[in-house]
């Protein structure tokens, strides 16, 4: 018996429920590990580095312009941001698209991960979790940073609003803001492998709590330390510096950041990268409703679907962890799909005939 491990895996059966009780996964036949390895695993390795590389990335460079900013004012201690800003940053602002990566996000499908094995040895080599990648986040972190908070201080500096007055304190931290959540939101999307409409909503719905919060925020006065932000998204989205600032920010922040994915997928690809480009016409199997795409699957795969959904059945004779699953050739007669019997079911039913007692016979 094992008695330590990095992740215990159990498999419950006839054998007993030790080994499942004390497990972190627990499986119903022996098979069943390859999925759990190959599929599940990969993918949940992806996206535990993809979720902890990307916190550390929005906020090394939301606190980076803060960091810029005290060079500006003599190192006095003056904040940068409001404090409901800095407080609701990682709350609501930048935390559903987060989730959503962590759920949803896999490089390739299921069935692509079970033909390539070998695309399993990127967690055993620890492919996306180096000092190198975490280096690289941490680069663009910095780089990002200064482009947000020097283009916006030099662009403001000479900025007008409406009413004649030049751009405030709070003006322009409010506008450095709006960017900073724009461009990380942004920079989920061009990590994910996978975009789903969830994507989509989590990511443009961040963005637009924002402006609604803002919007609220300072449209309330409630109190003197809260003079300097009273109105200040009206006032800045009164000028043409607010949309320009808005578009060309981000894409400047982000556009190295792309250059590099396409050098980086082009000249050094990772190894589930490359496979992406081999099926990349290719349609994902692995979705439930599969018989319904026709000439994507073969036949063998369609009997192993087809079978999936036939109802179970627990039969005395079967449970064990390396048994075979037993009686399923009657269900699926019963369903029109193809299942013949396998030679130890046969044997199986073989020998429970002969060791039923005989009736005796009447004289």
């Amino acid at each position: 018996m094992i008695q330590a491990a990095h992740v215990g895996v159990g498999i419950s059966g006839q054998e007993g429920m030790q080994a499942v009780m004390s497990s972190d996964f627990a499986i119903a036949q022996f098979r069943f590990l390859t999925d759990l390895l190959l599929v599940h695993g990969r993918w949940s390795y992806l996206r535990i580095c993809k979720v902890v590389t990307y916190f550390f990335y929005k906020n090394l460079m939301f606190t980076l312009t803060q960091f810029w900013f005290t060079f500006g004012t003599g190192f006095s201690g003056q904040r940068f941001y409001d404090d409901w800003f800095q407080s609701l940053y990682n709350v609501i602002f930048t935390a559903l698209p987060v989730i959503i990566l962590g759920l949803f996000e896999k490089d390739v499908s299921a069935s692509l991960s079970r033909k390539y094995p070998e695309l399993y040895k990127e967690g055993i080599r620890n492919t996306f979790f180096k000092w190198r990648v975490v280096a690289t986040w941490a680069f663009f972190a910095v780089y990002q940073s200064l482009i947000l908070y020097n283009f916006v201080t030099y662009s403001s500096t000479k900025g007008i609003n409406s009413s004649g007055k030049m751009f405030g304190l709070w003006d322009v931290s409010t506008m450095a803001y709006t960017c900073v959540v724009v461009t990380v939101n942004l920079r989920l999307l061009m990590m994910c492998n996978t975009i789903t409409r969830w994507h989509h909503i989590s990511v443009g719905g961040s963005i637009l709590l924002w402006f609604i919060f803002v919007f609220i925020y300072s449209g309330i006065h409630l109190h003197k330390e809260q003079e300097g932000i009273y109105l200040v998204i009206i006032v800045l989205m009164s000028t043409l510096y607010f949309y320009l600032a808005l578009l060309l920010v981000p894409v400047a922040a982000l556009f190295v950041d792309f250059l590099y994915q396409g050098v980086q997928r082009w000249f050094s690809p990772y190894d589930y990268q490359i496979v992406q480009e081999i099926h990349k016409h290719e349609i994902d199997n692995s979705r439930i409703g599969l018989l319904e795409i026709r000439n994507e699957l073969s036949p063998d795969e369609e009997r192993r679907y087809a079978i999936m959904q036939l109802p179970g059945q627990k039969s005395k004779h079967t449970g064990f962890a390396f048994d075979s699953p037993g009686y399923e050739s009657f269900f699926a007669s019963q369903a029109g799909v193809l299942a013949p019997q396998k030679a130890w079911d046969v044997a199986r039913r073989a020998s429970m005939m002969k060791s039923r007692p005989k009736a005796p016979k009447k004289s």
